[in-house]
């Protein structure tokens, strides 16, 4: 036996050829290859000109066919060469590093095995668990055929091969490179490997999977390639440069088909023993089961009978569906129709095969069907599940006000009364057998209920914690300021008073009745001093529940986010209300009120300037008093005012809008700002006292009236002398006239502009007159200056 010579691994007895390992030892007589080799399988119809393709592309002497003399099966068994010479575009032979040993099996459908195809199918089984690369050969007429392209064989290989090493944690891929024969080039290649791949896929969907491979897919165990091949005989020298450049593929290093993922990483001497060991089991295994050619032409015309049926009911689909699918009545019936329609086409014609695979395919179909009702019956049930969803508000809202419920009440008669709307529609659906998965359905809307049951009591909490918010920031801001803006040196037990007081009196409505405590009885008489119960400040701690189905540890936050709130109201109010202008104010009229107003609120007339010392020294200690508790917010008792509240509850509760530091509550005034209003206030006071001591002055220093007797005594003459005179009575008349229009029309601002004028142009042209004088005073000095 030479490198080109081929021994036969498989026989016609089908039996493995114990001279399989002596001939790898012959030709590789003492070179280690290791695991430096690939291993290729051709597989195909017979006499399809496999032995040749691989005579021409690995320069091997498989024995070919004479077409002249009779077309027969060539190769019987399965049939085993070692080459390392590869056709390609670099030259008739390319020596590769690796050796390669090509596997040619045996044709199928051919006619000296007639039915009888089990061997054919345990050599393609074979074929694909020892090799690395499977060639199938097949014509570019034979794509599209279920029988000629051999996708009811593979389809078998595929369901073997997937129960003996499916569930194998390391799956190996192995390569099938479709070799498409007398591609002629009318139809692209690319066409012809997309129907190939589609059909492939539709052969893997069929499989009967076995259990863990369920979800397994055809490119777990498979990667696809596809060539075509001029006509051998017509296009001679294209089909030599085609076969060439398939070599390119598997001698060039960066783009070869041999691969490790493909690779079963043995030495030589492990695949020989793999090998036998596979060949063994294929051949022997009781649990393979392969199916018969009946049980296969059933299954190829169930599934031919199932998709005709199926199409012929569902052309219209869309457009009979879509107009009735908010009527359920409509929708339901009108799904049944074609259910019925669809099983009875397919019950007519299917029934006639083999019982087994034609109620398994009825199955399969009636999935099928299902799944086709169910993109429409979800589509009507998210409608269904929208509307019930949206009208949840309004009921609520109507029960509310007409019935006078609670909300949680409310949300619970409406959250039973959805669900139990769409019970009952999927409950129809259900019966009619046009479901699917009814539980995850009636899962997947309880799911939305919860999601919206949680979405409205979040909803109704944050609007009865909005209404809150507003009623005691309105009550607060109303009763603080009206005490500050008379304080006092207790102002802040008052303001703290009255803040607990509109805290209780807007969550008494909320407020529950608290158990009663049971105390522990003892029957003894002598143990009754033992008596336990829960302490008495438990016991005063009020309970609250809110009315929107809280746990009670979630009212209890509600109720520390409320009083939180309600801090910060106090806060902004405190602080936004005792800026230093204001607090300067509130002094001032302290001052005023304590300077100028008696005990009886009567005005204060003093006499001299020590009564009103006096009285600004008391007034001002008044008004001074407060300026520390204005400026830190401290009890009666000396002790700085702290919320009662904690650092988490300020964290959990941040108002986005406000900062709020819960440690400077207190702080209203620092030092500075302190140090402001004491020196406005001073000058307020002092602007205060002066004027009141101007006010004496003015009711001490006015012109006595002897004063006004003795100018009218002394000026009597002249006086009778303007009286005795006319024109001087005319010219008062006429003045008097004057200024009383003047004054009565508002006259006085035209007169003084026009007396301005006057007085202007007056003052000018005196200014001019002394300017000419003087000017010619000096020209005639000149004159006499040069005549002397």
């Amino acid at each position: 036996m030479s490198d080109q010579n081929a021994i036969q691994v498989i026989n016609e007895e089908k039996q493995f050829a114990p001279t399989v390992l002596p001939y790898f030892k012959q030709i590789l007589k003492e070179n280690n290859i290791d695991q430096n080799y690939h291993v290729i399988s051709v597989f195909g119809s017979q006499s399809s000109g496999k032995s040749t393709l691989l005579n021409v592309l690995f320069n091997t002497q498989f024995d070919t066919m004479d077409a002249q003399l009779k077309r027969q099966q060539t190769t019987k068994g399965i049939w085993l060469a070692h080459t390392h010479d590869i056709n390609n575009n670099s030259g008739d032979h390319s020596p590769l590093k690796e050796e390669i040993f090509v596997l040619d099996v045996e044709g199928s459908d051919g006619a000296e095995r007639g039915e009888d195809q089990d061997f054919e199918r345990k050599a393609a089984l074979f074929a694909i668990s020892v090799s690395e690369v499977l060639i199938v050969n097949l014509w570019e007429q034979q794509i599209g055929l279920y029988q000629g392209n051999n996708m009811a064989l593979l389809k078998t290989v595929f369901e073997v091969n997937l129960s003996l090493f499916g569930n194998s944690h390391q799956k190996k891929k192995v390569l099938l490179l479709f070799v498409i024969r007398d591609h002629v080039g009318v139809t692209p290649i690319q066409s012809l490997s997309e129907s190939l791949i589609s059909e492939l896929e539709s052969v893997w969907k069929g499989l009967n999977k076995p259990i863990g491979s369920e979800d397994v897919d055809l490119h777990d165990f498979f990667d696809l390639k596809f060539v075509g091949l001029g006509h051998k005989i017509l296009q001679n020298e294209k089909f030599i440069q085609d076969v060439k450049d398939l070599g390119d593929n598997f001698s060039q290093a960066e783009e070869t088909y041999f691969k490790p993922i493909y690779h079963h990483m043995l030495p030589l001497d492990g695949w020989c023993m793999y090998a036998e060991n596979c060949w063994d089991q294929i051949e022997n295994n009781k649990d393979l089961d392969l199916p018969t050619q009946q049980i296969l032409v059933a299954r190829f015309k169930t599934n031919e009978i199932l998709e005709e049926a199926f199409n012929n009911q569902f052309k219209d689909y869309d457009d009979i569906i879509t107009p009735i699918l908010d009527n359920k009545d409509k929708l339901l019936i009108k799904l049944k129709s074609i259910k019925d329609d669809c099983l009875k086409e397919y019950d007519e014609l299917a029934s006639r095969y083999t019982k087994q695979v034609y109620l398994e395919n009825r199955e399969n179909l009636i999935l099928k069907i299902n799944e086709k009702f169910d993109i429409s019956i979800i589509g009507y049930l998210m409608e269904l599940t929208d509307s019930l969803s949206n009208k949840l508000q309004d009921d609520i809202k109507n029960m509310t006000i007409n019935k006078k419920l609670p909300f949680i009440e409310c949300l619970t008669i409406s959250i039973d009364t959805a669900t139990q709307n769409y019970d009952t529609t999927l409950q129809e659906f259900e019966e009619a057998h046009l479901l699917t998965e009814y539980a995850s359905k009636k899962d997947t809307f309880a799911k939305l209920m919860n999601a919206k049951t949680t979405e409205l009591k979040a909803n109704e909490l944050k609007a009865v914690i909005a209404r809150l918010k507003k009623s005691i920031s309105f009550h607060i801001k109303d009763e603080v300021i009206s005490l500050l803006s008379n304080p006092s040196p207790d102002i802040w037990d008052k303001i703290l008073a009255k803040f607990e007081n509109i805290l209780t009196e807007k969550l008494d409505r909320y407020k529950i009745k608290k158990p009663v405590s049971k105390q522990v009885e003892d029957t003894n008489n002598e143990t009754s001093d033992h008596k336990e119960s829960v302490s008495e400040d438990e016991d005063k701690a009020p309970i609250y529940d809110f009315q929107v189905g809280l746990t009670q540890k979630e009212n209890e936050v509600t109720v520390k986010k409320i009083r939180f709130i309600a801090w910060l109201c106090l806060s902004v109010t405190v602080h936004d209300y005792l800026k230093p202008d204001t607090v300067v104010s509130i002094l001032r009229d302290r001052f005023e009120n304590s300077f100028r107003y008696d005990e009886n609120d009567s005005p204060i007339l003093w006499k001299n300037e020590e009564e009103i010392d006096e009285s600004f020294k008391l007034a001002k200690q008044k008004a001074l008093e407060i300026l520390d508790v204005l400026c830190v917010a401290k009890t009666s008792e000396n002790i700085e005012v702290v919320p009662d509240l904690s650092i988490e509850d300020e964290e959990e509760y941040e108002d986005d809008d406000v900062t709020y530091h819960i440690t400077r509550f207190s702080r209203i005034l620092n030092e500075l700002e302190k140090e402001k209003v004491l020196k406005q206030f001073k000058r307020q006071v002092n602007i205060t006292v002066i004027d009141s001591k101007r006010s004496i002055m003015r009711t001490t220093t006015h012109i006595p009236i002897w004063i006004y007797i003795l100018i009218v005594v002394l000026g009597w003459n002249e006086f009778m002398m303007i009286l005795r005179n006319p024109a001087y009575v005319t010219i008062l008349f006429i003045s008097f006239v004057g200024i009383y229009f003047i004054h009565r029309y508002d006259l006085w601002n035209p007169v003084l502009n026009v007396a301005s004028v006057a007085i202007g142009e007056t003052r000018e042209t005196v200014k001019g007159k002394l300017r000419e004088y003087v000017f010619d005073d000096n020209e005639q000095s000149a004159k006499k200056a040069k005549e002397t």
